[in-house]
């Protein structure tokens, strides 16, 4: 069951049947600032759209050409873990060791190189975050709610659905549905309702 950490104070959301966590997740960020920096190219889904702001790729090519595949292993490995467990063992607070990655020498080696400027990105991220939350609480509110009950999850005898919305800065306005019932968002989709109704409608009436 993915799990998030909590950032900002107003993430809940709910109605007849249905209730909605909506937040950031800080691994994932760091997860996602290294696929750009290094240019890796996930290999399984949700194939996330680039961060936004741009990280530029300077660090393509630090590893040798032999060991891209292998980094590129070890990434999506990684990045299956937090979707799958959520809450990763990383405490990033203080500067980690990264031991958790001795069994993925080639990415082990970018996170410890490259720590201080991801830890630095992640921090401004998550700032901004908590501004974001304050900008758009109420709208993201009504239209969820305008969403649930557009697809009737009121109804006498309807199923509680509990969907997780993941908030994430990547430069499309996309969503991907990762299951049983998390979507990773991106922060700007907000701000096109039709475009947010048409990602959320059905998957909604998937899990419903």
């Amino acid at each position: 069951m993915f799990l998030l950490k909590r950032v900002c104070l107003m993430v809940q959301e709910s109605g007849p049947g249905w209730r909605v966590s909506a937040d950031i997740h800080r691994e994932m960020l760091l997860a996602l600032y290294i696929r750009d920096l290094a240019a890796i190219e996930p290999m399984g889904t949700p194939a996330l759209a680039p961060l936004s702001p741009k990280v530029k790729p300077s660090a393509a090519g630090e590893l040798a050409r032999e060991s891209a595949g292998e980094l590129r292993q070890e990434w999506q490995t990684w990045f299956e873990r937090i979707l799958r467990d959520g809450l990763g063992p990383l405490d990033l607070d203080f500067e980690p060791d990264f031991i958790q990655f001795d069994d993925s020498p080639s990415l082990q080696q970018l996170l410890r190189a490259h720590y201080g400027t991801a830890y630095t990105w992640t921090q401004s991220r998550m700032g901004e975050y908590q501004d974001y939350c304050r900008r758009n609480t109420s709208e993201r509110s009504i239209l969820v709610s305008e969403v649930f009950f557009e697809h009737e999850l009121g109804a006498v005898g309807s199923t509680d659905v509990h969907l997780q919305l993941v908030e994430l800065p990547l430069a499309e306005p996309r969503a991907w549905f990762v299951e049983p019932n998390t979507v990773l968002i991106s922060q700007s989709l907000v701000h096109d309702a039709e475009l947010f109704r048409s990602y959320l409608g059905p998957i909604i009436s998937m899990i419903k």
